[in-house]
């Protein structure tokens, strides 16, 4: 009986180790695609380097950001960029370990800047510094990114650079 029962065991352990090792699919990039896309970006957003967007990014990427609608192509990506370091000269952020998935990675990232620069035509600049946490799907084939998300809550943003919340019923009652 107790044969029977240490077999039983082993029968049991073995299906529920070979019922738990399913193959994992195929990443649409590889380790090395990886590295040079954290350099990469690192690079470009610590520095504003607009030379990287290309290594980085699809010649179609659609990239979605916080700050805009949605964006085609790797020439908004440039002014995008083009603009941030406009308004914030020093602006830089700090990735987290990335965490890998079948066709995207998703990074945590801290960014800081001075305001220096106008942030539209009737935003100008406050010399505040401000800072944010945020985080960046990206979806990569063939070891470019092909779309982005960059997700952040604006709303601190703006409070840190000085600039106040105002309900629109309350700019028509002052008018």
């Amino acid at each position: 009986m107790k044969k029977f029962f240490e077999l039983l065991i082993f029968l049991l352990l073995l299906i529920f180790i070979l019922g738990g090792c399913q193959q994992q699919e195929r990443r649409t990039y590889t380790d090395a695609d990886a590295q040079r896309n954290h350099d990469n970006a690192t690079k470009l957003w610590n520095g504003g380097d607009i030379a990287f967007v290309d290594s980085l990014y699809s010649a179609e990427v659609l990239y979605h950001n916080a700050d805009f609608v949605n964006a085609k192509g790797t020439a908004k990506i440039k002014e995008f960029v083009k603009w941030v370091y406009t308004a914030y000269p020093d602006f830089r952020i700090t990735l987290d370990e990335p965490q890998k998935l079948k066709d995207r990675i998703i990074y945590t990232f801290q960014a800081a800047g001075t305001n220096d620069g106008p942030l539209a035509e009737n935003m100008p600049a406050t010399s505040k510094k401000m800072s944010f946490n945020g985080v960046s799907i990206s979806k990569i084939v063939d070891g470019k990114i092909i779309e982005e998300w960059v997700y952040y809550n604006q709303l601190p943003i703006y409070k840190q650079l000085g600039y106040k919340l105002v309900p629109v019923e309350e700019q028509q009652i002052k008018k």
